[in-house]
C-alpha cells in the first residue's frame, strides 16, 4: 500500500505479478510466495533537512515531513562515501552556507549540519549501527534559531547542551509530551497517569496515549525497587 514518493524500497508489488482478480480486483500481493533476506547495511544514517531531499545514493531512505521540514532514515550498501558531500547535496544548501562536521573515520561516525545565517538548513548523523540520535529533538531544530556556536555544536553533538532537555520519544502527541519528559516527572514522584497528567497534561485530551505513560510508570517503578 506504499508508493516510491517515501521510500526508495517501500512497494510491496514491486515483488509480485500484477495480477488481480477479474471481478473483485483483489491484487495477487495478499497471496504470493517470496523469498527474503536481510539487507547487510555497512552505515546507517538519519537527516532533517529544511527542504524536502533526495537521497538517490543511499540504498534505502524514507523521508517524512515534520515541523520546519524533513527527517530522513537512510542505509548503505558501501561506507566509503565522501560524506560532506551528500550531507551538502542532501541538504539543498546555499553556496555560501556554514557548514560544521564531525568525522571519526575509524569508529565510522559522522556528523554533519549546515546553516543558512541563524537557520538550519540540515543536519546528517551517520553510524555503523541505527543513529543513536533522538529524532524529535533533531527535527526541533529546523524550526529553531541558532544564533550562538555552542547551540551549533550541540546539533553537531546529537544532543542539546546547557540547561535545554531532549523530550525523548513523543508519547503523548495532543501535547507535545515526551518519554523522557515522564521520566522524570515519575522520578519527582508522579506515581499514577493522573499524576502524571496533573505535571504534564499528557492523557488528558484524547486518552490514546494512557496506555504507554502507565507502561512508562511500572518500568520506572521496577527500576528503582531493584
Amino acid at each position: 500500500h506504499w508508493t516510491d514518493q517515501f521510500s526508495a524500497k517501500g512497494r510491496l508489488d514491486t515483488l509480485t505479478a500484477p495480477l488481480t482478480d477479474p471481478i473483485s480486483g483483489q491484487p495477487a500481493l495478499k497471496h504470493v510466495a517470496a523469498r527474503i533476506e536481510k539487507f547487510a547495511a555497512k552505515a546507517f544514517g538519519f537527516a532533517v533537512t529544511r527542504h524536502r531531499p533526495s537521497p538517490d545514493a543511499a540504498a534505502y531512505w524514507a523521508v517524512a515531513k515534520c515541523k520546519g521540514g524533513w527527517r530522513v532514515e537512510l542505509a548503505f550498501a558501501e561506507d566509503d562515501i565522501d560524506w560532506a558531500g551528500f550531507a551538502g547535496s542532501l541538504f539543498g544548501a546555499s553556496p555560501g552556507a556554514e557548514m560544521l562536521a564531525y568525522h571519526d573515520c575509524d569508529a565510522g561516525q559522522h556528523r554533519i549540519a549546515a546553516f543558512d545565517g541563524d537557520q538550519l538548513s540540515g543536519a546528517l548523523f551517520v553510524a555503523p549501527g541505527p543513529v543513536a540520535v533522538s529524532r524529535g529533538w533533531a527535527a526541533e531544530q529546523l524550526s529553531a534559531d541558532h544564533v550562538d556556536r555552542r547551540g551549533r555544536l550541540a546539533i553537531v553533538a546529537g544532543r542539546p547542551g546547557g540547561v535545554d532537555v531532549d523530550r525523548g520519544a513523543i508519547v503523548c502527541s495532543c501535547f507535545g509530551v515526551g518519554a523522557n519528559q515522564i521520566v522524570e516527572a515519575v522520578r519527582r514522584g508522579c506515581g499514577s497517569v493522573a499524576a502524571i497528567g496533573a505535571a504534564l497534561h499528557a492523557g488528558t485530551n484524547c486518552g490514546s496515549c494512557r496506555a504507554e505513560i502507565r507502561v512508562i510508570i511500572e518500568a520506572q517503578s521496577l527500576q528503582a525497587a531493584e
